[in-house]
């Protein structure tokens, strides 16, 4: 049986709660520093326009995308 590609509930919250507090995030499975890129999308005049984080780990290549205003997992 293969482990499965996705963070668990339990895994993202604890990146949520690191990028949330200003920390580096750590890869939760791997413990190496995660790679952040910022995600903007939608349309200013809409207002739908999002703010993302997509946290990348290195080494397993898992990532997750966290709206940064909600804190909330997309």
């Amino acid at each position: 049986m293969t482990e499965a590609a996705r963070y668990s509930a339990d895994e993202e919250r604890t990146l949520r709660a690191a990028v949330t507090a200003g920390q580096a995030p750590i890869c939760p499975r791997c413990s190496v520093p995660m790679t952040t890129r910022s995600i903007g999308g939608g349309s200013f005049g809409l207002g739908y326009h999002r703010q993302r984080e997509w946290l990348l780990c290195p080494t397993c290549k898992r990532s997750a995308i966290f709206d940064t205003k909600r804190g909330t997992r997309l």
